[in-house]
């Protein structure tokens, strides 16, 4: 990737340093080059690298001909995808106002394309009609094309794709600069090209293996096929007809409780019970009262015999939610029962035997929780036999397409399903969760109640979702924005999407991501602090 940025900007530096280049703003990038760059080439460059991130192969493609077109100033553009055989593949076709064509209402210049697949250069005409290769073209004459501009795509050694724009209006609107501009951005496509299908394929494999997995062991409510969330599902897989103790690490909303249940119904225990406690919603009072029972008259209130969740759960399964807020009277009765099966009602000298399974699980750091004196460690090791990590919902992004589907499905009633915006469909894409699963449900839940009509707008998502885009000028609508808006906003996404992504790399440290990103700290702090974005919701 570095060695094509290079060539790009080796390309943009010896063209603007000469006699007819315009006025230019500095601008350094990654490699350290201090380049003299127009605010059109900037935005170029800017775009490209914007392009590189996109894994969606439909995305891609209309994103890429949007900017592609509104950097050249066409009327239309197209990209296409190249067979072994050499057939051209019109994926994508556009117009100036971002909308798609028809590709039957779309005729171009195939002599113009397939001399670029041929040489495998750029063409830029000023003035198809009047050029003498290609003006005698029956596609040209009849099509009286004037500027048109057209680029290989070209991976492994291979043209694999092809990026054609035109302008039917204006001569002269394409000159030799614009060629090597589309010449750079179909480099720029080819990387991105290539990283999709590779996304693709993993995609796919992971896809593959969690329907395996689904299949095999009903885990059905578990949405994703991201590589960390098929991992957990081989872990759970190998490990439930165990009886070791499972210890669940993760934030709060990432599907703890769908985890243990896994567990239960893919377990020899899956036709006796399965009891839940959540520890940190009792207090301490009542916590052992809940696990162990009591006896009638143990304490003001117990007016009667208690049975406890241990007792309930006999032969079968109990799963401790938050175990991490368990008083540390409690947890010496909980380590008696792990070690040997027995315990004591409250108010009773009678012990009491049980044959429970254990799923503990904890959003805190237990380590810390030792170091505090606050948990005790033989419980630790106790329920620390078997660990799964569920990742937040920020380190599996891929799988946010798969959870909206399924969230929409559950909440849309069976009414026609909406749409998303494109802006809608980028913010939800690079928000960065901290509630996870349970926040996104509630975001689709929300946007499907409030939409009225057939797209789910930027009006109908919460508040905090909008906060980095607040104050621009496309509104809740959508509206129509300047070249400068558009270009300020594809910088600003592109920053809040890169910072995230960095962030998560390096599990929130703020110095590491700064080098990372070849800013210097304060540069990459004021830009978190300007996008609202806290380092705390990335820590690993």
């Amino acid at each position: 990737m570095i060695s094509n940025e290079k060539r790009f900007l080796q390309r943009i530096r010896s063209r603007l340093e000469g006699p007819e280049s315009e006025k230019a703003e500095f601008s350094r990038d990654e490699t350290g080059i201090l380049l003299k760059i127009g605010s059109k080439y900037l935005t170029l460059y800017e775009i490209g690298k914007l392009i590189s991130s996109e894994i969606e192969l439909g995305h891609l493609l209309k994103l890429a001909m949007d900017k592609v077109i509104e950097v050249t100033g066409a009327q239309r553009g197209l990209i296409g995808l190249v067979s072994a055989g050499g057939e051209v593949d019109f994926r994508v076709a556009r117009c100036l106002e971002k909308s798609d064509i028809e590709q039957s209402d779309f005729e171009v210049s195939r002599s113009i394309i397939r001399r670029a697949i041929v040489d495998r250069e750029a063409i830029c005409l000023r003035d198809a009609m009047a050029d003498q290769f290609h003006g005698t073209s029956e596609s040209v004459t009849r099509l009286r094309l004037l500027s048109v501009a057209c680029a290989p795509i070209e991976i492994d050694d291979e043209v694999r794709g092809i990026i054609y724009v035109d302008n039917k209006n204006i001569k002269n609107l394409f000159d030799d600069f614009t060629g090597d501009l589309v010449r750079a951005f179909s480099e720029q496509m080819a990387i991105a090209l290539k990283n999709a299908s590779l996304f693709k394929d993993l995609r796919q494999s992971h896809k593959k293996l969690a329907a395996e997995l689904r299949d095999k062991y009903q885990f059905r409510d578990i949405i994703g096929s991201s590589r960390s969330m098929t991992e957990v599902l081989q872990l759970v897989g190998d490990v439930a007809e165990t009886d070791a103790t499972i210890l669940i690490q993760s934030e709060n909303g990432t599907g703890k409780e769908l985890i243990a249940r896994a567990l239960h119904y893919n377990s020899s225990r899956n036709d006796k019970p399965l009891e839940t406690v959540n520890c940190g919603a009792l207090p301490e009072g009542l916590i052992e009262s809940a696990l162990f029972g009591h006896r009638r008259g143990a304490f003001t209130g117990a007016v009667r015999d208690r049975r406890g969740k241990f007792e309930l759960a006999d032969q079968g399964t109990i799963f401790l939610d938050e175990v991490g807020e368990m008083s540390l009277n409690a947890q010496v009765k909980l380590l008696r029962v792990l070690e040997n099966g027995s315990y004591y009602s409250v108010g009773s000298e009678e012990e009491k035997q049980c044959d429970v399974r254990v799923i503990a699980a904890t959003n805190c750091d237990l380590n810390q929780l030792i170091s505090q004196k606050k948990f005790r460690e033989d419980l630790y090791y106790r329920l620390n036999v078997i660990t799964l990590t569920l990742p937040p919902l920020r380190k599996r992004r891929e799988d946010i397409p798969l959870l909206i589907e399924h969230f929409i499905e559950k909440y849309n009633n069976h009414k026609r399903r909406p749409k998303f915006s494109r802006q809608v469909e980028h913010i939800l894409g690079n928000y960065h969760y901290p509630g996870n699963v349970r926040q996104l449900e509630n975001i689709i839940h929300r946007a499907v109640i409030l939409c009225k009509g057939k797209s789910i707008e930027l009006r109908h998502l919460p508040s905090e979702l909008l906060e980095p885009y607040q104050g621009r000028s496309a509104g809740g609508n959508g509206g129509v924005l300047t070249f400068q808006d558009r270009k300020k906003r594809t910088i600003e996404e592109f920053e809040i999407s890169e910072i995230r992504r960095i962030l998560a790399e390096t599990g929130g440290k703020i110095r590491e991501s700064a080098r990372l990103s070849g800013m210097d700290v304060k540069n990459f702090s004021d830009k978190m602090r300007r996008y609202k974005i806290n380092a705390m919701d990335f820590k690993s």
